[in-house]
């Protein structure tokens, strides 16, 4: 069905919202218990089925990481993830045992505790990625984990930067309440936009600020994961956390660590979405240089 409507409707659409021109391909990945495919196009056509992937035990997880792309067409290739963006994480992904390794594969900054920036494509060369390169400029707007082993469990960020974010318990027959769906302003009736204030808090000092937090996201993460909770308790529970350590990272009061052509883009990137210093709740300071 899906090799159907391409070839039959293309694909279109606008995939920025300051950049109504920029477009791109798209990849789908299809699981079920049993197999799973991926496929690749381009424009009208497949450029890879594919095929089906399974083994002796099938393969019952589904990995997704929705990237949204910035106004420049540079491919992955230029972006400096060679030939293909899911390769870095791939082997994390083949050795999971279960959902927490699939949420810790998306949040790998390729090795390194914190995002390492490329002034050609910012923190486009992990999983995890972060907005602020010439070149490139993309940043993960959501994330999600499905285990598809005996009953059917899936979690999903609803926010960007899965390592600032809870993977909460999700049901795809169970609505949650969201707010209106974010656009490029900022909203504070949205969710996406209202954890935004906590990422780009923590994208500061994301080496001083990440670990503060990061046992507690994690421990909640298992917890739920053994008991999972109806969605919206645990997306409750996840705004209950992120209010506290957002707290944490006002109360820190650190100096912004990234390097100064990083912090300009996201000046920027903060000034084109009409948020400032007093939607962040917090003012860092520059660091020398």
């Amino acid at each position: 069905m899906i090799v159907d409507l391409l070839e039959s409707h293309g694909q279109g659409g606008p995939c920025s919202y300051e950049h109504q021109g920029f477009t791109y391909d798209n990849s789908f990945l299809v699981a079920d218990p049993g197999s799973a495919f991926v496929v690749e196009t381009a424009g009208r056509q497949l450029r890879d089925r594919g095929g089906a992937r399974s083994g002796a035990e099938h393969l019952q997880r589904a990995l997704h990481s929705g990237v949204r792309s910035g106004p420049c067409g540079s491919g992955p290739h230029v972006g400096g993830l060679g030939r293909d963006p899911a390769s870095s994480h791939h082997e994390a992904a083949c050795r999971a045992t279960g959902p927490a390794d699939l949420m810790a594969a998306l949040r790998d900054h390729g090795g390194s505790a914190a995002p390492r920036w490329s002034l050609i494509h910012g923190g486009l060369g992990a999983p995890c990625a972060h907005a602020a390169g010439m070149l490139a400029s993309s940043q993960t707007t959501a994330s999600w984990v499905s285990d598809l082993r005996g009953g059917f469990q899936h979690w999903a960020t609803a926010t960007s930067a899965p390592c600032t974010s809870l993977f909460k318990p999700v049901r795809v027959d169970t609505p949650v309440d969201l707010g209106p769906p974010p656009t490029n302003r900022f909203d504070p009736g949205t969710l996406w936009w209202r954890h935004e204030l906590f990422h780009r808090g923590t994208m500061a000092s994301h080496g001083a600020l990440n670990p503060g937090y990061r046992h507690a996201r994690d421990s909640t993460e298992r917890r739920w994961i053994d008991d999972p909770p109806m969605s919206q308790e645990a997306f409750d529970e996840a705004a209950r956390l992120e209010r506290a350590w957002m707290a944490d990272i006002t109360a820190a009061g650190l100096r912004d660590t990234r390097p100064a052509w990083v912090r300009r883009e996201w000046l920027a990137i903060d000034r084109d979405a009409r948020l400032g210093s007093a939607q962040l709740d917090r003012e860092p300071q520059p660091s020398p240089g």
